[in-house]
């Protein structure tokens, strides 16, 4: 899939987990997820302790490219970013205002978070831990 295509988060279960697990995903809104660096599945913490900042929904696709990390995957969606921990078969998706969605995933737009504060590694450095 491009990193600039926008698939339903339905779309991208059925491919890659399960529909059974709609459910199960949780939600946070990106803005409140950076200004806190908290997210229900660590995933602010998780790239903090890879030297990530994450500031901008584009910075969730930072690590699709790297050979060296399968286990998180970014993929555009109507209402944001979802994420997946790839060895869990966990979800999260991180809500982004919808009026910028299109504009964010074809790159014509950024959107800059509400902080700039910094986010410090948890002690257990992992995502989902």
């Amino acid at each position: 899939m491009d990193r600039h295509e926008t698939e339903t988060l339905e779309a991208l279960l059925l491919r890659f987990s399960s529909i059974e697990k709609l459910p199960d995903v949780q939600r946070i809104k990106f803005d409140e997820a950076v200004r806190t660096g908290e997210d229900p599945l660590k995933i602010i913490a998780y790239f903090a302790t890879l030297g990530i900042a994450v500031r901008e929904p584009a910075d969730l696709f930072r690590l699709n490219d790297d050979p060296n990390e399968e286990e998180i995957n970014a993929f555009w969606i109507p209402e944001g970013v979802a994420v997946s921990v790839e060895s869990d078969d966990l979800w999260l998706v991180f809500e982004v205002d919808s009026a910028s969605v299109s504009e964010l995933s074809n790159g014509t737009k950024t959107v800059p978070s509400a902080s700039t504060a910094s986010h410090s590694p948890s002690p257990a450095g992992g995502a989902c831990r």
